[in-house]
């Protein structure tokens, strides 16, 4: 199964046409035909955008594997009665994606060097 052909099922599923896809994610409906007939793929970007919207993992859409994930422990509080358990399921899991972020000082100090070598080598010749 391939990329594309993942991307029309799910799509198909959450019953949501290329139209309306491809506004989602900022992208001509076009590019998303392109995708689901596997003549271009999707950019990591809006394979991310992608798994968001058809609520899926990237690494399905991409390599047609589901993750494993373990089994969800269950807590167990005991309220004050003894003998009345209240039993929660902790959700399965929590995904928290953050954009990388630049070091500012870190690139004006290398900028810094690199202006520096290049006067000594303007200054050497």
């Amino acid at each position: 199964m391939s990329v594309g052909s993942r991307i029309s099922d799910l799509r198909k599923e959450h019953n949501i046409s290329q139209g309306q896809l491809a506004k989602l994610l900022d992208v001509s409906r076009q590019a998303v035909s392109k995708w689901e007939n596997d003549q271009t793929s999707p950019d990591t970007l809006n394979l991310i955008k992608l798994a968001d919207v058809l609520e899926t993992e990237v690494e399905y859409l991409a390599t047609g594997q589901k993750p494993v994930y373990q089994p969800a422990p269950i807590m167990i509080n005991l309220v004050e009665k003894p003998d009345r358990v209240v039993v929660k399921e902790v959700p399965k899991r929590i995904i928290v994606r953050q954009k990388p972020r630049l070091n500012p000082p870190f690139w004006i100090a290398f900028a810094g060097v690199f202006f520096l070598l290049g006067l000594l080598l303007g200054l050497m010749l």
